[in-house]
């Protein structure tokens, strides 16, 4: 793995001023040794570069933690508020809604000296791993990570009721603004290149037809998933939910005990139906897609309304609206298919640097032939095929 270069001011001093905060480390004890690496390759598709630091800091005592810093080049560079919301989470709201709730979804945050600069908890040290983005999720995953974020939305509305203030600074969309934005362009220009690699996909005239009829409309369908419903349920979402931010934990037998949430840049109030149809539709495997939404979507309701009962709110999100909101938000699983999915499933060798490329020129000559090699790759060629004709039966058998 190509090694990213580290920061200058990832040094001692920055460590021991990290260390020294009473949430790791009381005594002023000066840092033995330190190790640096990084924890991904440059260009795999992330919004932040991210660094495994493991600390002696005596001698008999380490740890190890992972420092979060954002890419402030391509098409993250137009969206500042991206970066700033994370912090805010972790300062906020995750300490609030774990409080509520008794169960913590996500890494422990330390002090950090610089802005929008995060230091997290090495979850791996506490047998945490990520799973194999390619291989996908069975149901026993799905179903803990269903339970898991009914608790985490449960959580939020719960703290969001008791002061409307809760949501400030994590609850507005970032990406698909009504009125359009740049990223607007972007994620059009990749539905026209998804479009010409239908012949190349093998996909089904029948998919074609709905993807044209439906096309013309995804941006906005976009902009009305991620802002909050008139009336009905909505609640503080996660907004990034797949594979490659979850990290789950086993038992000595290889038994799912639990999952932790990374990434909280995409948050925003509205459906909870956001969550679980990004979810799904990126990280879900085959089995789980074409015959086990059902069971999840029912676990998903009965822990929702359980914990709500449990926290004291009188909120409930009933079987019909729930139905109402799949049917109302089955564009928003369309995009996630089509634009979302191929960016964060393709190899090494077929990604697109979100780093090289900014909002305005998807379609320039060179960045088409980038998206159509990502396109073109082998597991997407296998996996979109897949992908397309179990959203056809999906999209169908909502409206029977």
């Amino acid at each position: 793995m190509t090694e990213l270069t580290v920061p200058a001011w990832l040094n001692e001093t920055f460590l021991e001023t990290v260390f020294q905060e009473k949430e790791i480390n009381q005594r002023s004890i000066p840092i033995i040794d330190y190790d640096i690496k990084s924890v991904m390759p440059p260009g795999s598709n992330y919004s932040s570069d991210m660094f495994r630091v493991r600390v002696v800091y005596s001698q008999e005592q380490a740890t190890s933690v992972i420092i979060k810093v954002p890419v402030v080049e391509g098409v993250f560079k137009e969206i500042e508020e991206y970066f700033s919301r994370e912090p805010i989470m972790y300062e906020k709201q995750l300490p609030a809604m774990s409080k509520k709730i008794n169960h913590e979804f996500a890494p422990k945050s330390f002090y950090s000296p610089l802005k929008n600069v995060l230091v997290l908890k090495d979850l791996k040290d506490e047998g945490y791993v990520i799973a194999d983005k390619f291989k996908q999720l069975d149901y026993p995953h799905c179903e803990l990570v269903f339970k898991t974020i009914a608790k985490f939305h449960a959580a939020s509305l719960a703290c969001y009721h008791e002061d409307l203030r809760f949501i400030e600074g994590v609850s507005a969309e970032n990406f698909y603004i009504e009125g359009g934005t740049s990223f607007k362009s972007f994620m059009e220009g990749f539905m026209n290149q998804f479009g010409k690699a239908f012949d190349m996909f093998g996909v089904s005239d029948s998919f074609k037809r709905l993807f044209n009829d439906r096309v013309g409309g995804l941006w906005d369908s976009g902009v009305m998933a991620c802002k909050p419903k008139e009336t009905g349920l909505n609640v503080l979402v996660h907004g990034d939910l797949w594979c490659n931010n979850l990290m789950f934990k086993y038992d000595g037998s290889g038994n799912l005990l639990d999952v932790k949430f990374l990434d909280y840049q995409r948050t925003k109030f509205c459906s909870p139906v956001v969550d679980l149809l990004y979810f799904l539709w990126s990280s879900a495997n085959s089995e789980v897609l074409e015959s086990r939404q059902k069971e999840l979507y029912s676990i998903y309701l009965e822990t929702l309304n359980s914990t709500l009962e449990h926290l004291g709110s009188e909120a409930r999100l009933t079987e019909e609206e729930l139905q109402d909101d799949l049917r109302a938000l089955s564009d928003w699983a369309l995009i996630c298919l089509c634009f979302t999915t191929p960016l964060m499933l393709a190899e090494p060798d077929n990604a697109l640097d979100l780093e090289a490329i900014d909002l305005h020129s998807v379609e320039n000559d060179e960045n088409t032939r980038k998206v159509q090699k990502m396109y073109g790759g082998k597991y997407a060629k296998t996996l979109i095929p897949r992908l397309t004709s179990s959203y056809e039966k999906w999209v169908n058998g909502l409206y029977t």
